[in-house]
């Protein structure tokens, strides 16, 4: 299944690197951040859309919450993203 960017970018939302999907100029803090100079996350053209779990850096086996459909490259700050069916 091909999608397309701005569907692609709707998935970025809560990831660590989609500040730069923002555009050129962009500085989520100023002072604190440096200005974006890409017009895009470098991740973003080979993405693929797969179903993992987020689960917890703090959460213990089994992981049973249902599986999500987000990117491949996602990275969430006291996440990881585990295949959909594992459990342990």
């Amino acid at each position: 299944m091909t999608i397309s960017k701005r569907e692609k970018k709707k998935l970025c939302s809560g990831c660590r690197n989609n500040r730069y999907n923002m555009g050129a100029g962009f500085c989520e803090r100023p002072g604190i951040d440096a200005v974006v100079t890409a017009d895009e996350c470098w991740n973003l053209e080979s993405a693929t859309v797969v179903k993992k779990k987020m689960v917890s850096i703090s959460q213990t086996p089994p992981w049973l919450q249902a599986p999500i459909k987000t990117l491949s490259c996602k990275s969430v700050s006291g996440y990881v993203f585990i295949d959909a069916k594992r459990v342990r």
